[in-house]
């Protein structure tokens, strides 16, 4: 499998640009790739009763951030919640070169993840938190906004990024 998703936010803005910087190049995600994942998105808080998410360019601009510092370093990894300005964030990262569409397969595989989820609060030793942290922030009923973005890294790994606002997944609660 060429796709890893790891847990919590990620968008960025609506052109296809490219900037390069310190070995990471940046994209955007072009306006199809970005109306998939927030349809995907919004798709899977239908299918449990919340309301859909709004894009955010501001969220999407924090996104590129991450997603460029993560391609910098060839790692993915989570930021320190002092980084997010409390914001929630999903990661995801592949090896295919299609960055066109890798905003949409990251959300596709972080919806992906309910085959694994029992409703169910969050730690509650229901669920693997590893494997439906990405899902339950997708739908998380507190969440009203969400940006990502993406970024390459010079081996040509494609980092994702998805932050959210309001944050989800806290110990103890439900996400709908």
């Amino acid at each position: 499998m060429n796709k890893f998703a790891f847990i919590l936010s990620v968008f960025a803005l609506i052109n296809c640009s490219k900037e390069e910087s310190e070995n990471a190049t940046e994209y955007s995600l072009v306006a199809e790739d970005k109306a998939a994942a927030l349809e995907i998105h919004n798709k899977a808080r239908l299918d449990v009763g919340v309301s859909a998410l709004q894009w955010s360019d501001d969220l999407a601009a924090d996104a590129a951030l991450w997603a460029k510092n993560m391609a910098r370093k060839n790692r993915m990894y989570h930021s320190e919640n002092d980084q997010r300005n409390g914001q929630g964030e999903n990661l995801y990262m592949t090896t295919a070169t299609d960055t066109e569409r890798s905003g949409r397969a990251a959300a596709q595989a972080w919806y992906e993840e309910i085959k694994d989820y029992t409703y169910s609060p969050i730690g509650s030793g229901q669920n693997n938190f590893g494997a439906i942290g990405h899902y339950t922030q997708m739908i998380w009923k507190t969440s009203t906004h969400v940006g990502m973005a993406l970024a390459v890294s010079e081996s040509g790994a494609t980092y994702v990024v998805a932050r959210y606002s309001p944050p989800g997944n806290f110990v103890g609660q439900t996400p709908y």
